[in-house]
């Protein structure tokens, strides 16, 4: 998982101000008479809100729905409105987090305190009731439904935590006795979440992150309009969006992606050849106005301006492809203005590829790891197969270039952070990097590093399919790297294969601008598919009123897999295998998949119905794991080395010792029958 930062702190005041707004509401408020009215009638609130004006309404039941985000930025907790969302997205740098555990505590005020007093982060200003609730969130991050708990956790739960099938959620009391509202403060659980779990294969390092802050808040929810009325009532749906802090000073993240055919950013980050990908990568400094040496923290009294003050590499795979000329940097700092307001400046950074006679950073790719920044051992340790390392070094100009002479007059300057962004394309070529799709991986080393560089992954959601290619059971299953595949509509149409226009070609008749889907074994012997084409959009209608991208798997997959080229001293099988669908989410929207798998998640087909037959072995057969997506994968392709006479489906080639064999047994078989018609025929006249 990814984590994204706050985006500069500069568009979230208002959630803050709403929190604040209604947690002074909260200490208890006066009801004007009003008729009760619903939410859809504008007050400023989503319809989900349930807003209704007026007093407490004992009928209703209130709900709770909780987003949690990963963010570089302090956590905190806005609340109130699910317009809050609208505001969020805008930064597209906060990230959902899946499987993380909350639970919520009814509280009552301390010994000699009232409702005033609580401090969510305080246990000595309230006591629980002992009525207590939990969820998980999904993969967007959302909890909407909750459980009866025990110490934290869902009472009736499995081994991960999650709540046992059949389990039935359980409902937020009403505002009964008179129309009493119930207290609560909502807590990350952050020990028992899967999310952390050792055994989770996508788990988030627990070190790395600070569990979200507490929340405190009441149910049905005291507020005001958000319209010019301010008419007062309540929320009968609250939406909270806790966050919790990436302590790291170097990320790596997802923006937007961006539609191939419309060149606009989907509502769900679902990625197929041809689409954009958006990136940004963000490291801290800090201005503490003394700095120690070797502390491991870059203060700005330090910066050099030597091109050596910081390193990005970003490790791309051969699914994705960058667009040079979408390279760019930024500063962003933060100082108080003469109102003493706090005020964003920014300052755009050149680098030497715009031809800058003394660019801020420069840059440049290559297909090795580069050095670190003290020149000793290198960015990225681990061989990838056909990867591009994009290095990009900080700052010029010494230490009167643009950066630093900028901060250093910044008077009080703080928030510092300083983001190299740039566009690549999806293409269709599998992923080399092995890891889980449309990935890649980025590093970051800087002058005051005293430690390992500093990675972060990022991911989106796409369709892959993975299996392993190795070599016969004579050479123990060994990995066959070099092995390339592509997809074809059946097994009567070998030579025409799917390409990026959605259709199927030979390669002779490949329209000008398309490309076939194609993976390649790696050295690891993984073969990997990633950014297949499954989505298909729905009409303009149904995305206005469901909200939701569009995009749906396809029902009508069904792909066959064929060896393209196999490496010498090796056997092509000559056949399809197959059969490819989707079959297990077929129907579901991205919505509904990200949900299920994160917004990172990678979807994988139904492996039951891709069969290598006779060249099938079992993955138990297999000493040396092959793994995608961090987990074993469960289909491996055997070849046959051309020398092998017990080949499935081909006989031995020319050249083999083999046909040597035949054809000796073939002209022994030959003169035999030779020399018998020869003594018939000398018997027939005699």
């Amino acid at each position: 998982m990814h984590m994204q930062r706050d985006n500069e702190g500069i568009r979230l005041p208002k959630l803050l101000g709403l929190a604040v707004a209604g947690a002074t509401l909260l200490a208890g408020m006066v009801v004007l008479p009003a008729t009760q009215a619903s939410a859809v009638e504008d007050y400023g609130y989503n319809a989900e809100d349930d807003f209704v004006q007026g007093p407490v309404d004992p009928t209703k039941t209130p709900r709770l729905t909780v987003t949690m985000y990963l963010s570089l930025a302090k956590g905190f907790a806005p609340t109130g409105s699910s317009k809050d969302a609208e505001a969020l997205a805008k930064t597209q740098d906060l990230t959902p987090a899946k499987d993380v555990l909350f639970h919520v505590e009814e509280v009552q005020p301390a010994t000699g305190m009232d409702w005033g007093d609580i401090k969510a982060s305080d246990s000595n200003t309230y006591t629980q009731t002992g009525n207590s609730f939990a969820g998980i969130t999904n993969g967007q991050g959302v909890i909407d439904t909750w459980y009866d708990a025990a110490n934290g956790k869902i009472k009736n739960a499995d081994d991960h935590g999650f709540p046992v099938a059949g389990e039935t959620p359980k409902a937020f009391p009403k505002a009964t006795d008179g129309g009493k509202v119930h207290y609560y403060i909502l807590f990350e659980n952050k020990d028992a979440s899967w999310a952390f779990n050792r055994d989770n294969p996508n788990r988030l390092d627990s070190n790395k992150y600070d569990a979200a802050e507490n929340s405190f808040f009441g149910l049905p929810y005291a507020a005001q309009s958000l319209n010019a009325t301010k008419a007062n009532g309540y929320i009968y749906n609250l939406h909270l969006y806790p966050k919790s802090k990436n302590k790291s000073v170097f990320s790596k993240t997802v923006q937007d992606v961006l539609d191939s055919k419309t060149n606009k950013a989907k509502n769900q980050r679902t990625a197929v050849a041809g689409d954009k990908i958006d990136y940004k990568l963000s490291q801290t400094i800090a201005n503490n106005g003394t700095a120690t040496p070797k502390d491991g923290i870059l203060d700005v009294s330090e910066l050099k301006g030597d091109y050596k003050d910081i390193l990005f590499v970003d490790r791309m795979s051969s699914a994705l492809k960058l667009d040079e000329s979408t390279v760019a940097g930024t500063l962003y700092y933060t100082v108080k203005g003469a109102d003493n307001k706090s005020e964003v400046k920014t300052v755009a950074l050149t680098d030497q590829k715009a031809n800058a006679s003394a660019p801020d950073f420069k840059w440049n790719a290559t297909d090795k790891s580069p050095k670190r920044i003290n020149g000793t051992g290198t960015m990225f340790t681990d061989t990838k197969d056909a990867v591009q390392y994009y290095q990009f070094q900080l700052f010029g100009g010494g230490t009167s270039g643009t950066v630093i002479s900028t901060l250093t007059a910044a008077t009080g300057a703080t928030d510092i952070h300083v983001d190299v962004t740039y566009q690549a394309t999806v293409t269709p070529l599998g992923d080399s990097t092995a890891t889980d799709g449309v990935a890649n991986d980025a590093a970051s080393d800087f002058s005051e590093n005293t430690s390992d560089v500093i990675k972060d992954h990022t991911n989106v959601m796409n369709a892959g399919l993975a299996f392993g290619s190795v070599k016969n059971k004579d050479s123990q299953y060994a990995a066959l790297p070099g092995t390339e595949y592509r997809l074809v509509a059946n097994s009567d149409s070998l030579d025409k294969y799917l390409a990026t226009d959605g259709d199927f070609h030979t390669t002779s008749d490949l329209p000008k601008g398309a490309q076939f889907y194609q993976a390649t074994a790696n050295s690891d012997g993984l073969v990997a598919f990633a950014g297949l084409p499954i989505f298909s959009s729905e009409s303009t209608e149904s995305k206005a009123s469901t909200g939701d991208s569009g995009e749906k798997v396809r029902t009508d997959i069904s792909w066959k897999l064929v060896e393209t080229n196999t490496p010498e001293g090796w056997r092509n099988p000559g056949v399809a295998f197959g059969t490819v669908t989707f079959s297990n989410v077929a129907g579901k929207s991205a919505t509904e998949l990200a949900q299920t798998y994160g917004p990172h998640g990678v979807v994988q087909p139904n492996y039951d119905e891709l069969q290598f037959k006779n060249f099938e072995v079992s993955p138990a057969s297999i000493t040396t794991k092959i793994k995608f997506n961090n987990q074993d994968v469960s289909k491996y392709e055997q070849h046959f080395a051309n020398t092998d006479t017990d080949a499935p489906l081909a006989l031995p080639l020319t050249g083999g010792r083999g046909i040597v064999l035949l054809l000796v047994v073939g002209a022994l078989i030959m003169g035999g029958a030779l020399y018998a018609r020869s003594r018939r025929n000398s018997s027939a006249r005699a």
